[in-house]
C-alpha cells in the first residue's frame, strides 16, 4: 500500500494542480479523508503530541512516538500521507534514523524543517539553524531514503528577510529534494520571488485565511496548500460538547460549552499555561 500510495503522491507534484490537504491524526481520519476524495493528508507534529501525550506542540515527543502513530495513520488507507518530520530530531545522523522509521511506517513525505529544536537555553522560540548544517541534515535524508518514490521535503521556517529565504530555498533545492515547504503567512509576491530561487514543487503550510484561490496558487509552482487542523480543533470541540451534555443531562445540541472554543479548550487541557511556566522557569527568559 505505502508504494502506491508514495507513487500517486509523486503523480501529484508532477501535476500542474494545486491541491488542499487534509489533517489526518488516526486511522479513522485517514480512511475519512481517502474516502472523501483527498489527494493528500497530513500527520503534524503538533497533533501527535497531542494524540500521544496530550501536550502542547514544545517537542516532548519521541521519534518512536511519531513513527507508531505515522504507522497507524499511514497504514489504514491508500492516502498518500505527509509526516511531518520536525528537523529530524537532532543532527545530521539522527536525520538518517528518523527516515527510515517513517519512511518503514509508510510515509509518503516527510518534511524536514531548518528550525533548532527544542528550544535551547535563553534562547528565543525560534531559531533556524545554518543554511550549511540544513543542506547536510537533506543530504543525509536522500542518502537514508531506500524507496526512491518517498519523497523528501525540505521545510523552512525563514520569513525575512527575503534573501534569507530566498537563499535557503535556493540551497536546499540544490540538494536533490523533491520538494520545498514554506511556513508561515506566504503572499503572491514572496511565490513568486521564489520562482527565481527554485523550479521544485511548492508545499504551503499556513494557518491563516488563504489570500489565494488554489488557481492562482498553481500558477506559481504551489502544489499542496495546507490550512490547520481544523478537523482535529472540531473533534476535541465535539467530544468536550458531547461529554458534558452527557454529564449534564442537557439535550444535545444546546449551547452548553460554549463559552469555550476549540482551540481554548486544547490549550486548557494540554496544560499551556503550566508549560509556559516550566519554560520561563528552566529555560530562562529570551
Amino acid at each position: 500500500m505505502s508504494s502506491a500510495a508514495r507513487m500517486r503522491l509523486r503523480e501529484l507534484l508532477e501535476t500542474q494542480q494545486c491541491v488542499r490537504c487534509a489533517s489526518v491524526f488516526d486511522p479513522l481520519s485517514s480512511r475519512m479523508a481517502d474516502d472523501i476524495g483527498f489527494s493528500v493528508g497530513i500527520l503534524g507534529g503538533s497533533v501527535t503530541s497531542l494524540m500521544a501525550l496530550g501536550v502542547p506542540d514544545i517537542y516532548l515527543l519521541t521519534l518512536s512516538e511519531l513513527a507508531e502513530q505515522a504507522r497507524r495513520v499511514c497504514q489504514a488507507s491508500g492516502l498518500p500521507v505527509i509526516v511531518d518530520g520536525d528537523n529530524g530530531y537532532g543532527n545530521s545522523l539522527n536525520v538518517m534514523r528518523t527516515v527510515s522509521e517513517l519512511e518503514h511506517a509508510g510515509a509518503s513525505v516527510i518534511t524536514l524543517e531548518d528550525t533548532i529544536i527544542p528550544r535551547p537555553y535563553k534562547q528565543p522560540e525560534l531559531n533556524l539553524s545554518s543554511i550549511e548544517e540544513g543542506c547536510s541534515k537533506l543530504n543525509a535524508a536522500l542518502r537514508a531514503r531506500r524507496d526512491p518514490n518517498l519523497a523528501i521535503v525540505a521545510r523552512t521556517h525563514a520569513q525575512q528577510p527575503l534573501e534569507s529565504i530566498l537563499e535557503r530555498v535556493g540551497a536546499y533545492s540544490h540538494t536533490g529534494v523533491d520538494g520545498i515547504c514554506i511556513f508561515g503567512k506566504t503572499s503572491k509576491a514572496l511565490l513568486e520571488q521564489l520562482r527565481s530561487a527554485t523550479d521544485l514543487p511548492l508545499m504551503l503550510i499556513d494557518y491563516n485565511k488563504p489570500e489565494m484561490s488554489l488557481e492562482e496558487m498553481t500558477q506559481l509552482g504551489v502544489r499542496i496548500h495546507f490550512n490547520g487542523h481544523k478537523a482535529y480543533e472540531d473533534a476535541v470541540k465535539a467530544t468536550y460538547t458531547s461529554l458534558l451534555e452527557l454529564h449534564t443531562g442537557a439535550e444535545s445540541g444546546s449551547d452548553i460549552g460554549s463559552e469555550q472554543n476549540a482551540k481554548q479548550l486544547i490549550s486548557r487541557f494540554a496544560g499551556q499555561q503550566e508549560f509556559k511556566a516550566l519554560s520561563e522557569d528552566y529555560l530562562g527568559p529570551v
